[in-house]
C-alpha cells in the first residue's frame, strides 16, 4: 500500500526504467477506484545514471499533468516514497498495437489501421501544438493501446521532451531501434518530424 491509499493488486508490464502495477484506492465514500501507477525502477542506473532517470520520470509527470486529450491517459498523481518516484495515472484496459499484431500473425485490416493512424495523428498535433510543443519521440506498436471500443491510447511519455526554440541537438539521445528518428540519435535536435517519422515506420 503507497500513501496509505493506492493497494497495488499485480504488475501489468516491466522493463526500460519503470514498472507498471494496477493498483485500488479505496475513495472516502466507501467506493473503489482502478489506476495505473508507474514506479521507477530500482535498478534504473543499469540504462544510465539514476539521477538521469529520475530526471527524465519527472519529466514524463510534468509533460502529463498538464494535458488532457481523449487519446492520452489522464495522469492524477506523482509522489515520492521511500526514495521512489511513483506516476498514477488513468487505468486502460485493451491491448497493444503490438499484441494485437502478435496475436493476428497476419496484416490487420486497412479500415481498422487507418482509423487507429488517424487518432494518432489527431493527438500528435494536439501534443505538437502546445504552448511548448511536446515531442513524444518513442511511437511504436507496443506504445499505442487499443480499447475495446476501438479508441487509442498513447502511453509511455517515458524519453518525451518539449522543443526547445534554438537548441541544436536533444540533451539526452534516446530512442527505439527501427522506429526512431535519425536525429534521435545525437545529430540534431527532435521536433514534430521525428514523431512522423516515427508514425511511418
Amino acid at each position: 500500500r503507497l500513501k496509505n491509499r493506492y493497494r497495488v493488486r499485480r504488475l501489468v508490464a516491466g522493463g526500460g526504467m519503470a514498472y507498471v502495477y494496477e493498483v485500488e484506492e479505496a475513495l472516502p465514500d466507501g467506493s473503489r477506484r482502478t489506476w495505473a501507477l508507474k514506479e521507477l525502477r530500482a535498478d534504473a542506473q543499469s540504462t544510465g545514471s539514476l539521477d538521469e532517470a529520475r530526471r527524465l520520470f519527472e519529466t514524463e509527470a510534468n509533460i502529463l499533468v498538464r494535458l488532457d486529450h481523449p487519446n492520452l491517459p489522464k495522469v492524477v498523481a506523482f509522489f515520492q516514497e521511500e526514495g521512489r518516484s511513483y506516476l498514477v495515472m488513468e487505468y486502460i484496459h485493451g491491448e497493444s498495437l503490438e499484441r494485437r499484431l502478435q496475436n493476428a500473425n497476419a496484416p490487420l485490416l486497412e479500415n481498422q489501421v487507418l482509423d487507429w493512424a488517424a487518432q494518432v495523428c489527431e493527438v500528435l498535433s494536439y501534443l505538437h501544438n502546445q504552448p511548448q510543443p511536446v515531442i513524444f519521440r518513442d511511437l511504436k506498436p507496443s506504445n499505442i493501446m487499443v480499447t475495446p471500443d476501438g479508441s487509442i491510447k498513447l502511453i509511455d511519455f517515458g524519453i518525451a521532451r518539449t522543443y526547445k526554440q534554438g537548441q541544436s541537438r536533444d540533451t539526452v539521445s534516446m530512442g527505439s531501434e527501427n522506429y526512431a528518428a535519425p536525429e534521435q540519435w545525437g545529430e540534431a535536435q527532435t521536433d514534430a518530424r521525428s514523431d512522423l517519422y516515427g508514425l511511418g515506420a
